[in-house]
Order: C-alpha cells, then sequence, then structure tokens
C-alpha cells in the first residue's frame, strides 16, 4: 500500500497531461523557470501528490520538445522563423551567407517598426557589439537610436561568428540596404578597431564619435595614477580647441604622460571624443554607448547563455515587443496627460509641453529652470542685430 505523494514517482502512473503542457509551453518560452512553472502547476492541482509527474518530467518534455523544434537543425529553424515573418510582412527584411562548409556564417534581421523608427530616428547611429548572448557565443551587433521620448530604439540586429573588418562591414551594408540607403549624420561606436575601420568604409562621409565610458575605461587602465580620471574628463569637456590644447598640454606635464603610448593614440583620435571638436555636431544627446549597455540589463531577461539560434531570435522578437509596449505606454501618459505649469515664463514652458514628448519636455524644462536664474545687464544695438549682456543670480 502506497500513498498519493508517492504516484508521482511510480513510472506506470506519472504522466504530463497535454493540457499542463500546452500551459508548460506557453510559460517557459516566456522565460520562467522549470522550477516556478512546477511550483504553478502543483498550486493549480493542489498539491505536488496531485500533479501527476516531477519536475525531471517537466524538463525531459522541455528537452524533447526543443528537440523536435530543432530536428532539420538549429540554423535552418531559425532562418525558417525570419522567413515565415518576412511571408507574413513584405517589409520585414533578412540576410544572411554561409561559410565555405556551408554553415550559417553571418545573420542581419529588422522588421517593420525598425524600418519605421529609424526612418524617423535615424540621425544618430549607436553600433554597439555584445557577447555570450547564445549557445554559440556569437557576438550580437545591436544598431539603435534615440526615439521622441529620449528611449532607445533598435534599429536592427545582427549576429557574427567573427569580429572583423569584413563581418562589420558586411551588417552596415545590409543595414543601408534594409533602409534604403539612408545614411546616418552621426555615428556612436565602442572603439573597436575592426568596427571603426568599417564604418569608414561604409559610411565615410558621417561623423564619428567614440564612447565616453570606453574612454574612461580605458584611461583607468592605462594610466594608474589618483587623480587622473578627473582631469581627463575636464579635457574631454574643454569647449573651445584652444582651451583643449591647453589643458591636454597640462595633463601630460602634470602626469608624465609625453611618451605613454595610450595617450599618444588617443590624442590622434581627440576629434572623435573631445567635445571642443565634437560641438557642433548633433548626437542626440547621446555620449556614450551605455543607452545600449543599459539595454544589455533589460536583454537579460529575455536572451540567456545556452539558447539556441531558433530560441534566440524569438527571445529577441519578445524583447523588441515588450520594449515597444513600454514606449505605447509613454507615449500615452505623453499625448493624455496635461502639466501643471510652475515656471514664470509660463507662454514657452506651455508651448514646449504641447510640443515636445514629456521626455524631451522635462530636459527642455531643466534649460527655463536655468534660464531664470539670469538677468539683463546691458544691451549694445547694432545695425541689423542687437547684443545682450547677462549675469547669473548669486
Amino acid at each position: 500500500m502506497i500513498g498519493p505523494c508517492v504516484v508521482p514517482f511510480l513510472r506506470s502512473h506519472k504522466k504530463v497531461r497535454s493540457s499542463d503542457k500546452t500551459s508548460a509551453n506557453t510559460m517557459h518560452k516566456v522565460g520562467i523557470k522549470t522550477s516556478h512553472i512546477m511550483d504553478f502547476m502543483a498550486q493549480q492541482s493542489g498539491g505536488y501528490e496531485s500533479v501527476g509527474y516531477t519536475q525531471k518530467d517537466l524538463y525531459n518534455h522541455f528537452i524533447a520538445q526543443r528537440n523536435i523544434e530543432v530536428a532539420d537543425g538549429d540554423a535552418e529553424g531559425a532562418l525558417a522563423y525570419l522567413c515565415a515573418k518576412a511571408k507574413n510582412d513584405p517589409l520585414f527584411y533578412y540576410k544572411y551567407d554561409v561559410d565555405e562548409q556551408n554553415r550559417l556564417n553571418n545573420l542581419f534581421w529588422r522588421d517593420v517598426t525598425c524600418r519605421t523608427d529609424y526612418m524617423c530616428f535615424g540621425d544618430v547611429l549607436i553600433f554597439y557589439l555584445t557577447y555570450r548572448t547564445n549557445a554559440y557565443r556569437k557576438p550580437l551587433v545591436i544598431l539603435a537610436g534615440v526615439n521622441s521620448h529620449f528611449q532607445t530604439a533598435i534599429f536592427g540586429c545582427a549576429l557574427l561568428t567573427v569580429e572583423t573588418v569584413e563581418a562589420y562591414t558586411w551588417v552596415l551594408e545590409r543595414f543601408l540596404d534594409s533602409m534604403d540607403h539612408k545614411k546616418p549624420v552621426s555615428v556612436m561606436i565602442d572603439g573597436d578597431k575592426a568596427m571603426r575601420r568599417a564604418i569608414k568604409t561604409v559610411l565615410p562621409d558621417v561623423n564619428h564619435r567614440l564612447c565616453k565610458w570606453h574612454l574612461k575605461k580605458n584611461a583607468v587602465s592605462n594610466v594608474h595614477v589618483p587623480g587622473f580620471l578627473a582631469d581627463f574628463e575636464k579635457c574631454m569637456s574643454m569647449s573651445t580647441e584652444e582651451e583643449f590644447e591647453v589643458a591636454w598640454k597640462n595633463l601630460l606635464d602634470d602626469y608624465g604622460l609625453h611618451q605613454n603610448k595610450w595617450a599618444v593614440d588617443v590624442y590622434k583620435k581627440k576629434t572623435l571624443w573631445a567635445e571642443a571638436y565634437l560641438r557642433g555636431i548633433f548626437f542626440a544627446g547621446a555620449k556614450s554607448t551605455q543607452r545600449v549597455e543599459g539595454m544589455n540589463a533589460y536583454m537579460d531577461r529575455f536572451l540567456k547563455l545556452r539558447l539556441k539560434l531558433f530560441e534566440f531570435v524569438q527571445s529577441f522578437d519578445r524583447a523588441l515587443a515588450k520594449l515597444r509596449h513600454n514606449e505605447a505606454k509613454v507615449q500615452v501618459e505623453s499625448v493624455n496627460s496635461t502639466l501643471v505649469l510652475f515656471t514664470c515664463m509660463k507662454r514657452i514652458e506651455k508651448h514646449a509641453a504641447d510640443t515636445y514628448t514629456r521626455g524631451i519636455f522635462n530636459k527642455f524644462l531643466k534649460e527655463i529652470k536655468k534660464e531664470q536664474s539670469l538677468f539683463k545687464v546691458d544691451k549694445v544695438e547694432f545695425e541689423d542685430f542687437r547684443v545682450y549682456y547677462l549675469s547669473r543670480y548669486q
């Protein structure tokens, strides 16, 4: 005689019901852990002894389901998924190439919303590389920008086999081909040499900027002197080229870096990172690829390290869907809410509130607040213009 709590461990009695398989598959696809799915099933059934199977059985079911889905090959499964999306959406775009052994080499894709976002917000392109996002450790390239809510917009992505100039060139060419060859005004990259060379080849007339965060990280790793980073940041933010050159010379003198290889190399690239040389160039307020790096924490919820390719492309779609859902929420709030005006410049503030999204308006509001601390001390009139001299309240 055995009790009901033992039944799930008997081979003759345990079985995962079809209804449970359907529910479990849905939860598994959205990233819920097997142990949590098992807890849910137990709660639904009135206890673990009433479920009729164990967590191991549920795990084995997921393995069997995965094997069925990749029966014709993992890469083929991923391409079949993208091909099905292309059939349902004529503006969906994906391209791939293969190596000498006819194995999947590089893969690029973007959907219709990526295209729409790029057409609206594609003046600035952030080109970012991340790692360990799939079972094959293929580097993932994310091409992104900044939308009207000052949020990150994804324009496309690619999985690469190697990080070479040729691979990055292939991605950029596929990207531009998918966007009717519309080129951005500015591009921001993390400093990878192969990536820089590819961008110079494909987008030679576009303004380039190196990521501020990566520069500071490299500064710390190459110059191990207390206080250097703070002084280096001051150089980065100098307003004029003359001020920058003086500050840079003082930096080299103070820290004895005239023969330092990193300092020599980074100075040669000053037009790519010093504010004095980038002033007046549009970057949509982006100074660092950390905007996209911050996306990594978000993507980690969807992209696990051992995902097969066919699982990866589906999971990336879920991540995009959630991202766009959050954007839609902000858009509704921006359109259907009324701000309380509280500065003394109410007409300007009201016009800005009606014109801008909430994210952009909040940035504009900071400028209004700064303006309120200024007052006119003098005015000089010329034939066709006036010059106002301002001072700041202390």
